[in-house]
């Protein structure tokens, strides 16, 4: 079978046994056709032996098929590949043909059964292999970080579901947006502790679980960093904010707990003679894991409870808010 009709049947998008029944066709044909201008010419000779011209193996045909298949990520097929130059079969089209039946050929392009599951065409060798470099391409110009969706494994979904580059690029665009409307308070925290930048947000907003797990958890600590200081006027560091991450409290709860603790600021704040707390102290009396700095807060508010009933020095300080007293264990109406 020549070259472009084999070409001509990978784009045809029929079915692969209807590719098998002409490709066979072919085959015979051309045999029929070679053993006639081999018989031809022949009378009498008498008792004449085989005279079939061996198959001489193209080396060259191997090196460059071989090298063919490295650059299309198609490695550990020597045998076959080896069989099928054997067989006179030295186009590039027509050996990928070839292997479609092999296992790497099935990995390599492992999109192609999901796609025919669905309804959807398969994609010859060179288009499947053309959309992987477009969405590269579309990755690195845009931005994306490194490790993210570079790699053929990162983009087999897009290919399994038909994603075109253009419908790609607008996913990337919509990552983007989403980094722009996110909470100012979260992306201060994301530089601040991270300094990580709008590409490795966008790549968050665009898929948060095929973004790395390093930076789904430093978004995770952001969030949280960004309720301790705005609720309680924490300004807690990463190691305490990814701590909190790892016990496994959400930003929601945390916000929680923030909130009460904001609300009584003032049992937070030291002050003469007191024993002084770290930030991560209050943190964890704030969030309830750290039962020592619980302690201390319940015997300062003791303390201060006594001082305020007695008269002391502590007792009261004005000019909170209009109407309000700052007691020392938090604001009082």
């Amino acid at each position: 079978m020549s070259d472009t009709n084999l070409d001509w049947l990978f784009y045809s998008g029929l079915p692969s046994d209807e590719i098998n029944r002409i490709i066979l066709e072919s085959q015979d044909q051309q045999q029929e056709e070679e053993d006639d201008d081999g018989g031809g010419g022949g009378g009498g000779g008498g008792g004449g032996g085989d005279t079939t011209t061996p198959t001489v193996f193209n080396e060259d045909a191997f090196a460059r098929m071989s090298a063919f298949l490295k650059a299309a990520r198609l490695e550990g097929l020597e045998a076959n590949l080896k069989d099928i130059i054997t067989r006179g079969i030295e186009d590039s089209s027509a050996v990928l043909y070839e292997l479609r039946n092999t296992e790497p050929y099935k990995k390599r392009f492992a999109a192609n059964a999901r796609r025919e599951a669905k309804g959807l065409p398969a994609l010859s060798p060179d288009t499947y292999i053309q959309m992987e470099q477009q969405y590269m391409e579309l990755m690195r110009a845009n931005g994306m970080p490194p490790g993210f969706y570079d790699s053929q494994d990162d983009f087999q979904k897009f290919l399994e579901n038909d994603v075109s580059a253009s419908e790609l690029q607008s996913r990337i665009q919509d990552g983007y947006r989403a980094v722009a409307d996110a909470d100012p308070a979260v992306k201060q925290q994301m530089q601040r502790l991270y300094n990580v930048d709008d590409s490795q947000l966008a790549a968050y907003f665009l898929d948060p679980e095929r973004a790395t797990p390093l930076i789904q958890r430093q978004a995770q600590a952001a969030k949280i960093a960004a309720r301790a200081q705005e609720q309680a006027g924490f300004t807690i560091t990463s190691q305490t904010a990814e701590d909190l991450v790892r016990r496994g409290i959400s930003p929601e709860a945390a916000q929680q707990a923030f909130e009460s603790a904001g609300a009584m600021a003032g049992l937070y704040t030291e002050m003469a003679g007191e024993t002084a707390l770290t930030q991560e102290q209050k943190v964890g009396a704030a969030l309830g894991y750290d039962v020592q700095a619980q302690q201390e807060l319940i015997r300062r508010r003791g303390l201060r409870t006594a001082q305020f009933e007695g008269g002391g020095q502590f007792a009261t300080t004005s000019g909170v808010t209009a109407g309000a007293r700052e007691t020392g264990l938090g604001t009082a109406q």
